[in-house]
């Protein structure tokens, strides 16, 4: 296990690109996989979770990886026994389990790590009750795929968006579609919408109304642009947003675009501006004028739509004057990490006072004047809290150290690389 000791910041350039959007990357892999034409995907994010999507897919599609693409279509002939590592991605994990449950043959998906322990119930339940074939066999799950018919489902809003995501995928590959009816409380709805807006351009027609989708079957997947290019990750670039703010330097992060902004990842910016960070908006680029940020303003927010900038936010609520208040975080406890505890360890390194009440969904920080440091950070190989500890010790009086730190290949693989060119002073240990 490596270490990572962060040792300040001396800034050094003015402009970023954003990291690829992963959420949308997994997406359009999988869209092009069941698809009859064949799609070109640029701009991918190379993280551990792409790789996971890309062994996922290859039994049932043709894939050509270039050096700054991937090419895919569905394949003509489909492997009909397969076994998949999906690693730690849990959208793959739980995407492939509805989509294998629609096409034939017999596919094992093999989880790693905290994924192991990730619920999964709801979702098995559910497509059980469309008469799909799928157990599992302690973290194992087995999927014997054939050509449902489809019909009504009911299932859990409030554990993780991805369940939907699988049914939706599966929709079309049914012969009479499914309708799903998600029950209230719905958590990271931004990521429903995500998938809507990838099947629809690939030809998938959708029907929404309140809480129920419905997705007729029997359709077939074709690209409407045989070209695609993915946008900029909003959740992972709130880092970069929360080191320009906090270091008071400006920084143009490009490659952002707001018409192709997973709704709860762009939540940040407005988040962050009502804390009072000062942030333009020009094209494809945001702009934070970290030179004319003072004093940061606490908040209270609901994250029930936006889980993943959870980690970046609660850094500028850790600098904040007054105490700020996070509530509707209850899926945290159900990511990479339980990211309720490790986020408030890497707040107390930081020198903050953090109060969790699990049971109550709700992370309360009191903001200081300076983080301090001088301390040790376990994330628990969870990427979004190694990119937390970096960058709140990259701004600390005295050295962090983050342990385990390779966890943020999942998402960022050139994360340390990108925050180095920007001036973080980083040893490797």
């Amino acid at each position: 296990m490596g270490k990572l000791i962060i040792n300040g910041f001396n800034p050094r350039e003015k402009t970023i690109n954003a990291p690829p959007s992963k959420a949308f990357t997994l997406r359009y892999l999988l869209a092009s996989a069941l698809s009859r034409t064949r799609v070109t995907l640029r701009g991918l994010n190379w993280g551990d979770d792409t790789w996971s999507m890309i062994r996922g897919i290859k039994p049932i599609s043709e894939v050509e990886i270039g050096s700054k693409y991937v090419r895919v279509r569905r394949g003509i002939e489909l492997d009909r026994f397969r076994v998949i590592d999906v690693g730690e991605s849990g959208f793959t994990f739980r995407a492939l389990t509805g989509v294998y449950s629609g096409i034939e043959g017999t596919t094992f998906l093999i989880p790693r790590g905290s994924l192991t322990n990730r619920p999964m119930d709801d979702l098995i339940n559910a497509l059980r009750s469309i008469n799909a074939r799928v157990d599992r066999l302690g973290p194992v799950v087995r999927v014997v795929g054939s050509r449902l018919v489809g019909g009504y489902v009911a299932i859990s809003g409030s554990v993780s968006s991805q369940y939907v995501s699988s049914l939706l995928y599966l929709a079309p590959l049914t012969e009479g579609g499914i309708e799903i009816y998600v029950k209230p409380p719905i958590k990271s709805r931004p990521y429903i919408n995500a998938t809507l807006l990838v099947l629809r351009e690939f030809g998938v027609r959708a029907e929404v109304e309140g809480d129920t989708i419905y997705v007729p079957g029997s359709q077939e997947y074709r690209a409407t642009n045989e070209e695609v290019v993915i946008p900029g990750d909003y959740a992972l670039s709130a880092f970069y947003i929360v080191l320009a703010a906090l270091a008071g330097i400006d920084l143009e992060i490009t490659g952002l675009y707001r018409d192709r902004a997973v709704e709860g990842e762009y939540a940040f910016v407005n988040y962050a501006r009502d804390m009072g960070v000062e942030i333009e908006e020009r094209g494809g680029s945001l702009i934070v004028r970290g030179s004319l940020t003072k004093e940061l303003r606490p908040i209270t927010v609901d994250l029930s739509d936006s889980p993943d900038v959870a980690m970046p936010l609660a850094l500028l609520m850790a600098r904040s004057r007054g105490r700020s208040r996070m509530t509707g975080v209850e899926h945290l406890a159900y990511k990479e990490s339980n990211r309720l505890r490790t986020m408030a360890e890497v707040l107390r390194c930081l020198g903050a006072s953090v109060t969790v009440d699990e049971a109550g969904n709700v992370m309360e920080i009191e903001g200081v004047n300076e983080f301090a440091g001088g301390c040790e950070v376990d994330p628990q190989g969870d990427h979004r809290i190694i990119a937390m500890g970096v960058i709140g010790g990259s701004l600390a009086r005295k050295p962090v150290v983050i342990m385990g730190w390779e966890g943020i290949t999942k998402s960022w693989p050139t994360f340390t690389w990108e925050l180095e060119r920007l001036g973080v002073r980083i040893s490797y240990a």
